[in-house]
């Protein structure tokens, strides 16, 4: 029932399938816009983000790696046969001196050539003998605290080469870092020289990540685990090894990364076993994936309201002159010729309101001519029965009726003969078709003899006309049958209690005749069939078994002699009866072939 009813709506109005057919056409491409734009975009956002974040994040490794390296070249200083020989032969106070200042020098002017001096604190030799070297310490750290060991221990506690925090030597020390090398003896004889540390603050590897942390979270580890930097806002080591856990590699398929808080990838640091982990977070990139949705979403409501304010108003524009031609069509169905349509666009909708109005205009044309000639063959008929019977005879017939009838004493059928007699006279007068209301009077006057004396007096008639207006002109035999009308089918064809009043006013020219009855009073359906037929132009039979013939013929003879916006209009409430209201001009004349009987 409800996709009938759905049917039934889009099939109803014309405008309504062209706001629709508008409304369709532009969503459907702006549906797949959005999608598109939602799907396409938001990955290429994505990649695009990742791509960046990856290109700065790998930029900044190999700044890393680059500083690394440059400490670990000055390791390479020790690899020297000469500085080796002056490490061999600082066995006294004095030639120690010598060889840390000797050495000092030489690594100071390799740190300030790689522009890393302002970084390096402290470079520290130990020996196999667990004796340690202070070669430069700009900060004064204690050589023998921090690298000074038993003999046994130092092969135990120090590896080849790594990287370490200072808190692994001494945790009274924090952010620093310490480079550690093995330096092996060039007399491969001796094996192992010793071990060289280089300590160097942690500013250095904050103000190479710092450009990161608005985006990422980073870790730096050595390869066995060993945890030697993280980013202090991730909130320590334990929400570090969290985020590693929830964190998705890159090269993850994109349907987990698009899942995952955070992208994660390694750069490796091979020579120093070291490993740079970069956490994208992915909240931002998201954030602003929802915040394109959002905008293309609002863009996409405001065009949908643009779209249908614009569909609507199309859609009334072109439907508006068609629903005007269809509201007059249905009023020429209905019978009203007169209506025209206001042509407003030269298009083909405007050629169909011409046409159409060249079409009212024959179909008026011909129905008047058609009516006028009904109108005279009826004239003609009435004439053609007069020409039957000899006026004089039946005059002369009623009067000797109504001799005789004195002449036994029935006074009242003398006085009924006498009042046919006038009717018959009224009937058969054929100076024309316009008489005055007194004369119209007169022969209703005779026409309630006969219906008194039918009824017994139950019908009371009176009629108000002023003096003045007894001699203005009418057409003839319009009051009788509006009476008549009354009284068959108002007052039941002579009830009891009857009351019939007609009444004639002269208003801006314009003359009113009321014929008002008591009786019981049309439906509202009957009342409205009774105006559709008097408004319709086609003619209305006899036969028809509907009633109300005279009232029609009386309307139809009015608009032909003064115009449609003249005749009948009836008005009835049941139970307290009916008003029949006659109107036509005082001051305008019919034309005269209207007017003017032709002989027979």
């Amino acid at each position: 029932m409800k996709r009938v009813r759905i049917k039934t709506w889009l099939e109803s109005r014309l405008n309504r399938k062209i706001f629709l057919s508008f409304l369709t056409v532009s969503l459907i491409p702006l549906c797949i816009v959005y999608c598109y734009i939602n799907s396409a975009y938001s990955e290429k956002l994505r990649s695009d983000a990742f791509t960046q974040n990856q290109l700065t994040e790998r930029n900044t490794a190999v700044l890393l790696e680059d500083y690394l390296t440059k400490i670990e070249y000055i390791s390479n200083l020790f690899f020297d046969s000469d500085t080796q020989a002056m490490i061999r032969g600082a066995s006294d106070s004095l030639s120690s001196y010598s060889a840390r200042m000797a050495l000092e020098k030489k690594v100071r002017v390799n740190l300030d050539l790689f522009k890393v001096m302002a970084y390096v604190d402290q470079v520290t030799f130990l020996k196999q003998d667990g004796t340690a070297m202070d070669v430069m310490n700009s900060l004064g750290y204690a050589d023998t605290i921090l690298f000074s060991v038993p003999p046994e221990e130092v092969g135990k506690r120090f590896k080849n080469q790594r990287l370490m925090r200072i808190e692994e030597l001494n945790d009274s020390y924090t952010d620093k870092y310490v480079y550690l090398r093995q330096i092996d003896d060039l007399d491969l004889k001796n094996g192992t020289l010793g071990w060289l540390f280089i300590v160097f603050d942690r500013d250095q590897f904050d103000l190479l990540l710092q450009d990161l942390r608005t985006v990422l979270n980073t870790e730096i580890a050595m390869d066995d685990g060993q945890l030697l930097l993280y980013d202090t806002m991730s909130g320590g080591p334990e929400a570090v090894n969290r985020l590693r856990a929830a964190a998705v590699s890159y090269s993850a398929p994109p349907k987990e990364r698009r899942r995952a808080e955070s992208i994660s990838w390694d750069y490796r640091i091979e020579n120093l076993g070291i490993r740079v982990t970069f956490f994208d977070d992915m909240k931002g990139v998201e954030s602003n994936i929802r915040a394109l949705s959002t905008m293309t979403g609002t863009v996409i409501f405001i065009t949908v309201l643009i779209i249908l304010a614009a569909s609507f108003l199309f859609s009334e524009t072109i439907v508006r002159p068609v629903t005007r031609l269809h509201k007059n069509l249905v009023r020429v169905k209905e019978g009203d010729y007169t209506v025209r349509v206001h042509v407003e666009t030269r298009d083909e909708v405007g050629d169909l309101c011409d046409a159409f109005n060249g079409m009212a205009e024959e179909i008026d044309r011909l129905v008047n001519r058609v009516y006028s000639v009904e109108l005279k063959e009826k004239e003609a008929a009435i004439k053609a029965l007069q020409a039957q019977i000899n006026p004089h005879f039946l005059y002369n017939t009623l009067d000797m009726i109504k001799s005789m009838a004195e002449l036994y004493g029935a006074l009242q059928v003398s006085e009924m003969i006498m009042a046919l007699s006038k009717l018959f006279r009224y009937a058969t007068h054929t100076d024309g078709v316009l008489v005055t209301i007194r004369e119209e009077l007169e022969n209703l006057s005779s026409y309630m003899t006969i219906v008194n004396a039918r009824f017994g007096g139950r019908i009371a008639f009176a009629a108000r006309v002023p003096e003045e207006l007894l001699a203005e002109p009418i057409v003839k035999v319009c009051l009788q049958p509006l009476v008549e009308n009354s009284i068959s089918h108002g007052l039941g064809r002579g009830r009891a209690g009857g009351r019939i009043a007609v009444t004639v006013k002269k208003e801006d020219g314009i003359m009113t005749v009321t014929v008002e009855d008591n009786g019981g009073g049309i439906q509202p359906e009957r009342l409205a069939e009774i105006r559709g037929r008097l408004e319709r132009r086609e003619r209305v039979e006899e036969e028809s078994g509907r009633g109300n013939v005279g009232l029609k013929n009386i309307h139809d003879r009015i608009r032909l002699y003064y115009g449609d916006a003249y005749g009948i209009v009836i008005d009835s409430f049941p139970g307290k009866g009916t008003v029949v209201t006659l109107s036509y001009p005082s001051d305008e004349i019919p034309a005269p072939e209207m007017i003017k009987e032709e002989p027979i």
